[in-house]
């Protein structure tokens, strides 16, 4: 997958300008055919006990799932990613909780995987506390965008739509936070277009 890859470096409290779209969906470049664990922890480098302990519930393809070491991800699988949900829904959608056998209808039941190691896609959710502690990981390690998709957080960064650089009608999105300001400095950089695997 050959894309353009436009790179934002911002400070940390600009952040929020990406909740909208993290919550909505975005477009992940991904190595599919692997289990859901194996894609948080080893490609989007969460660490293991966060996702044990923190993402307390997840949905693929609108499914809660219980089993992330054995539920496979596909090309184009839709992930939802939350921590702990107030309520007797929040209770019954957590992962492995008491009340998931109230669910056992609805919950995911292991496919049969596409073939391990094979370049795909997944759309990603994030939700609640997830936003701003998983969103600078997932933004550094890059979205891809439709155009439109790019144009309000774009907006937001550059303050005018006219000040914006044109770019293609698909690019990789990478986003770098830190403590620093960057309000006198800021930048985009764009690359040459290249394999995202």
């Amino acid at each position: 997958m050959n894309l353009e890859t436009v790179t934002l470096r911002l400070a940390v409290d600009q952040l929020n300008i990406f909740f909208p779209i993290l919550q909505s969906g975005v477009t992940v470049p991904a190595i599919v055919g692997c289990s859901l664990k194996g894609l948080l922890c080893e490609q989007f480098a969460i660490p293991a006990d966060y996702v044990t302990d923190r993402i307390t519930t997840i949905f693929l393809d609108n499914r809660p799932v219980d089993d992330i070491d054995r539920t496979v991800v596909q090309d184009g699988s839709r992930i939802t990613l939350s921590a702990a949900m107030p309520g007797l829904v929040g209770a019954t959608m957590r992962r492995g909780g008491f009340y998931a056998a109230l669910r056992q209808g609805i919950s995911h039941v292991k496919e049969s995987g596409a073939s391990v190691g094979a370049c795909g896609i997944v759309r990603l959710k994030l939700f609640n506390l997830l936003l701003a502690e998983l969103g600078p990981l997932i933004l550094a390690r890059g979205l891809i965008l439709e155009k439109a998709e790019l144009d309000d957080p774009l907006k937001i960064f550059f303050g005018l739509l006219g000040d914006i650089p044109t770019v293609s009608s698909r690019v990789l999105l990478k986003v770098l936070f830190s403590e620093r300001d960057h309000e006198s400095n800021r930048k985009i950089i764009r690359f040459i277009p290249r394999r995202t695997f």
